[in-house]
């Protein structure tokens, strides 16, 4: 107890179990030291034991703000936040939160089967991961930049155009597609989330979600 290990060590100098001075000034045996505590006026031990015992309290709660585990509110944004790049979900618990960023840091990367797996509750099909440059093709009537999405009567039959991106041949090979079934809107951002953090530096995804 504070109090205690103060008192001994002054005890030679001072009365300090019936000095009124002393215990109002430095460290009173009697006094109280509250649960809950938001500043160093809430401790009532003495000026000097009070901030003694604040400061000593503080110290061992910042020790704790340093593991995300253990971080509350203020500091836990800001770690997950800053160094971390991971937001919190709409109703989503500071201990979800906090799985979730940890799943993501120490998961495999870059592995076909660890993206599928770490997507399917995201899909109601199994996702699919495809190479842009077996992806790559004419459309039925013009492979430009990027056009809208049409269907058209042509020649008795209806003819599907569809959305294309042209580029280089050689960038595909640094490129993947990945589809996705009947995606839910409020679950887009954390499979942004999920791909961001779980594909390796260098190559770009194109998401692709179709809807039935």
């Amino acid at each position: 107890m504070i109090q205690e290990r103060i008192n001994n060590n002054l005890k030679a100098l001072y009365n300090v179990h019936d000095d009124i001075v002393y215990k109002r000034l430095i460290c009173d045996e009697d006094g109280v030291i509250p649960d809950a505590i938001t500043k160093p006026t809430d401790i009532d031990i003495g000026a000097i034991a009070s901030q003694i015992e604040y400061l000593r309290r503080l110290s061992i709660d910042l020790l704790k703000q340093i593991f995300i585990n253990e971080a509350s509110q203020e500091f836990l944004k800001y770690q997950l936040e800053e160094f971390f790049g991971s937001l919190q979900l709409e109703d989503e618990s500071d201990e979800q939160w906090v799985q979730r960023t940890i799943a993501i840091v120490f998961q495999h990367k870059v592995s076909r089967a660890t993206i599928i797996f770490a997507l399917r509750p995201f899909s109601s099909e199994e996702p699919q991961i495809v190479n842009v440059v077996t992806d790559n093709a004419f459309a039925d009537f013009s492979y430009a930049g990027i056009y809208v999405k049409d269907k058209v009567f042509f020649d008795n039959r209806y003819v599907f155009i569809l959305p294309a991106i042209s580029e280089d041949y050689s960038s595909s090979f640094f490129t993947i597609k990945i589809i996705l079934q009947d995606t839910l809107s409020s679950d887009i951002y954390t499979v942004q989330n999920i791909i961001e953090n779980i594909i390796a530096a260098g190559i770009s995804v194109v998401l692709q979600i179709n809807y039935t």
